[in-house]
């Protein structure tokens, strides 16, 4: 499918729209210019104003299905009436089964869900072949028509002469049969492509409506699943922490309260593990600190806690891809190796990324498993997992293979073409201060900015500053972007730095604090477990990195180191 990316490949296409809705014209109109369409349109919700429209040229008709003064099965009506051949497809926020066939039996050529747009331009490139087909038949029919009234209108004009011309209208009379003989024969060609063509298209709207059964079904039990983890043991730990907490409020001893704070303590640390477990199983960081790559590399260890050793091998050590991209392709190797795991029958799977060109990114899942018939898969549901990964794939414009059989397992092959990108700067349009150093106006306080996202967070370490002589918090923001700004107006002696936040991470804001102004001092805090997060706040100029579950004991000493020096 064409991508809106590359400007000579867009599809131009006349759309005469009818919707009351000019939201959903709107949406309609970017998902098409998404979807490698150049369109131009006309939005009617009126009778009128759609029967004035017809005497327009228009490739295609989109009609809501119910409207206030209109209705798609009255355009169905019009266009019977009118004898105008246009294709018309129904778009609808919701309709029924039933209703819909009742449409497509009026002369509808196909309906969409309007929250499903995503197979809004496979679809019209479906539909426009099609008409394109019909056209082409009932013009080759056409000028049959015409030629067997010109051989016709030449016997009549040379029956005078037939005893003179016999032999040359003998030899016309044959040309005449080969050209019938032709014509025919390209009309059964083009019949059965139209049947193909439609049997194809009947086979993917039926697989369609089973895959949007199947996901609601799988979307309703990771739900139930996820509540049940979370009430049998998240918030069980919580309960008891909580009960330590009360048994200590109501017998507040010392020898009591001390065996009392341990074991609370204990258990919000297995909470908090616990938490940072799931975090990961959801969405893990690693994949939007450090990239696709790094995410790929860390599969090796989350499946090993289920018994699959994964096999990671990269040509590059990062490669640059926007953020929807990844994640997709992330989740879509994460359900492939999954697959692996519960069908393959063995506990090995090799993921490889390569670059084959510099416009295509590459990769690779096998397994020496079993192997299985793709073919037969793709006909049941047990091709779902396969089917909707291809469908992600092709909204990406790339392509999706598989190949199985039991001498050589199985290989699926995942190639995305890779999109140039520039991540702007938030110190670029700003203007540069010539302040090199942070010295306080008075040397006996410091000036200290929290950024955090969190603003319990954020309350808890200004009431552990307050408890340090001379420091004081000048300001506070929610983000890394809000962060960098204040830090280039206030110039303070200290920043407090989330590692993981919105809009740009700890590590990037701290780059950019210090490349304006390298006297500031920051000290990164997390609870992100990660490997090496500390290791890259401290590479980016932190003095420190600690984790948050230890700012209690640990950040006034720390502080104190930093500050006196």
């Amino acid at each position: 499918m064409p991508t809106p990316t590359d400007a000579q490949t867009l599809v131009p296409l006349r759309l005469l729209i009818v919707e009351d809705r000019e939201t959903d014209t709107e949406l309609i109109v970017r998902e098409l210019k998404k979807q490698g369409f150049e369109p131009t349109w006309v939005r009617v919700d009126t009778e009128e104003e759609f029967l004035r429209q017809l005497q327009e040229p228009f490739d295609l008709i989109t009609a809501d299905a119910v409207m206030p003064q209109f209705s798609a099965r009255r355009v169905l009506a019009l266009l019977r009436e009118h004898r105008v051949e246009l294709p018309c497809i129904i778009v609808s926020g919701s309709i029924g089964e039933e209703e819909a066939v009742s449409l497509i039996r009026e002369g509808a050529v196909d309906y969409i869900l309007k929250d499903r747009f995503g197979r809004l331009g496979q679809s019209i490139h479906h539909v426009l072949d099609q008409h394109l087909l019909r056209a082409e038949h009932r013009q080759a029919h056409e000028a049959l028509v015409r030629l067997n009234t010109e051989l016709e209108q030449r016997i009549a004009e040379r029956t005078a002469k037939l005893e003179e011309v016999n032999q040359q209208l003998a030899q016309e009379l044959e040309e005449r049969k080969q050209i019938e003989l032709c014509l025919r024969q390209q009309e059964v060609t083009l019949e059965r492509r139209v049947a193909a063509r439609t049997t194809q298209l009947e086979r993917s709207h039926a697989r369609l409506r089973r895959l949007v059964t199947e996901l609601t079904l799988v979307e309703q039990r990771e739900r139930k699943q996820l509540a049940s983890e979370l009430h049998d043991y998240l918030a069980q730990l919580l309960v008891v922490g909580k009960l330590k907490i009360d048994q200590l409020r109501r017998n507040p001893s010392v020898d009591h309260a001390a065996r009392m704070l341990e074991e609370a303590g204990s258990s919000l640390d297995q909470a908090l593990t616990y938490s940072r477990t799931l975090v990961a199983q959801l969405s893990p960081t690693i994949l939007f600190t450090q990239g696709l790559v790094a995410a790929l590399r860390w599969l090796p260890e989350y499946f090993s806690r289920y018994g699959l050793r994964v096999y990671v091998q990269s040509v590059v050590p990062s490669v640059e891809l926007p953020e929807d991209q990844s994640v997709l392709l992330f989740q879509s190797v994460r359900e492939l190796l999954f697959n692996v795991l519960k069908h393959a029958g063995t506990g090995e799977a090799t993921v490889a990324l390569d670059l084959p060109n510099d416009q295509a990114l590459r990769i690779t899942v096998a397994d020496r498993g079993p192997g299985f018939d793709v073919q037969a898969s793709a006909e049941t549901s047990k091709g779902f997992g396969l089917f909707s990964i291809r469908e992600r794939i092709e909204v990406l414009a790339g392509t999706f293979s598989v190949q199985s059989s039991g001498a050589t397992g199985t290989q699926v092959e995942i190639t995305i073409p890779l999109t140039e990108f520039i991540e702007s700067s938030l110190l670029q349009d700003q203007p540069t201060n010539d302040r090199t150093t942070s010295a306080p106006a008075d040397a006996q306080t410091w000036r200290v900015v929290i950024v955090d996202d969190h603003e319990l967070i954020r309350n808890e370490v200004c009431r552990l500053l307050t408890s340090l002589k001379n420091v004081v918090v000048i300001g506070e923001a929610s983000n890394g972007r809000q962060g960098v700004a204040l830090a280039v107006e206030l110039c303070p002696d200290l920043v407090l730095m989330d590692i993981n936040m919105p809009e740009i991470d700890g590590i990037e804001a701290t780059r950019q604090i210090l490349a304006h102004n390298p006297g500031i001092k920051i000290i990164g805090i997390t609870v992100n477990t990660e490997p090496n997060i500390h290791a890259r706040m401290l590479a980016a100029g932190a003095v420190a990195s600690l984790e948050k579950t230890s700012l209690a004991s640990a950040l006034h000493q720390t502080i104190k180191q930093i500050l006196i020096q």
